[in-house]
């Protein structure tokens, strides 16, 4: 199996979120990051590239550190969006990287994709009236913004984010309003998110709102790392607390309906995952203490890989470092993007071909 480096020097190369895209939606170009020293914040590039890996350009300069990296992805062909803290907030960015045009600074929290040409964030009490270009950003919550026009409307209150908690008998926390992991479903008419909640402190709760019914659910001790499998289910890693510590081997992809029920095994060990997009291939990452994280291919519903690539056993730069595999697939299933760490100080940005 030969894996490819996007870009290699004497300098690191990051991915952003399992889950996002990489690629263009017409598949000619690549978002990445670079990074000379991962120890610090400052200087996090944001590079693009074509697809045959030439022609690559430096695009803005951000500050954020290797956590998904600058979370980079595009949402159309000529727009992509990631996070800077570069003003001592946090907030995304959406630039056109042919004209370099900043069309929009949110500080806001970001998601992991755009989904049928709308953007989703997350707006918590730190970042209200840090916008004031944009009124209609007045109160915590979910928001959507129309990547045509711009417009941006509140989708789900605090308020009802903590209704749905006490709804289901369980406490808020101070954080419960601030929600992460926004994500739309396909068709743009569901929204879910991550969920402080006092009685899950170790997976929180993944809250889920119909857009158009209003209908909410909540499963308690989620599932971790979910996506959209489709307009109506995730897919997540399940994962079991044993002994005080998160169990790496009991672990394993599998598909949920909005309310927690197990649908179906959709691979085995995992952390991260995705789904190719025909959901015939699914992959995770074995990121956890302790272990070199490879990453497994699974064939649907089998827990045995089909394949693995082997990542080298770097517990400072996994864990201290915070670089952590985060396979995605490409929109046409051809690729499996991924950070590959190669030492204690430098990481490569990824893929091999399928």
């Amino acid at each position: 199996m030969k894996i490819y480096a996007i870009s290699d020097g004497d300098y690191s190369t990051l991915t952003g979120m399992n889950g996002g895209m990489l690629e263009s939606p017409d598949g000619k170009r690549i978002v990445y990051a670079r990074k000379n020293d991962l120890s610090v914040p400052e200087g996090m590039e944001i590079w693009v590239c074509d697809h045959d890996l030439s022609n690559h350009r430096h695009v803005f300069t951000v500050s954020c550190m290797n956590h998904n990296g600058p979370s980079a992805t595009f949402l159309n062909n000529s727009d992509i969006v990631f996070r800077d803290a570069s003003r001592g907030l946090n907030s995304f960015v959406i630039l056109n990287v042919d004209t370099l045009e900043v069309k929009h600074r949110i500080f806001a929290k970001e998601s992991h994709r755009e989904e049928n040409g709308i953007y989703p964030f997350s707006v918590s009490k730190e970042f209200l009236g840090a916008n004031p270009d944009h009124p209609e950003i007045s109160r915590c919550g979910i928001y959507l913004m129309e990547l045509a026009t711009g417009n941006i409307s509140l989708a789900v209150t605090e308020e009802e984010i903590v209704e749905l908690v006490r709804e289901n008998g369980f406490t808020p926390t101070e954080f419960t309003g601030a929600v992460s992991h926004v994500q739309l479903n396909p068709a743009a008419d569901a929204v879910m998110a991550r969920i402080s909640v006092k009685e899950c402190p170790t997976f929180g709760a993944l809250g889920c709102v119909d857009l158009r019914t209003r209908k909410m659910h909540l499963i308690p001790d989620k599932p971790v790392h979910q996506l959209w499998y489709d307009n109506d289910t995730y897919m997540a890693t399940r994962q079991f607390k044993i002994d005080d510590r998160i169990d790496m081997a009991t672990s394993y992809i599998a598909r949920f309906s909005k309310d927690g029920e197990e649908l179906e095994v959709l691979g085995g060990i995992g952390n991260h995952i995705d789904g190719s997009p025909d959901r015939s291939l699914f992959t995770g990452d074995r990121c956890y203490p302790g272990y070199s994280p490879d990453i497994y291919i699974y064939e649907k519903g089998s827990k045995k890989p089909c394949e693995m690539i082997e990542m080298a056993d770097l517990q400072d730069m996994i864990w201290k470092k915070q670089v952590h595999p985060n396979p995605s697939f490409s929109l046409d299933g051809k690729r499996l993007y991924f950070n590959r760490p190669v030492s204690d100080t430098k990481t490569v940005a990824s893929f091999i071909e399928l």
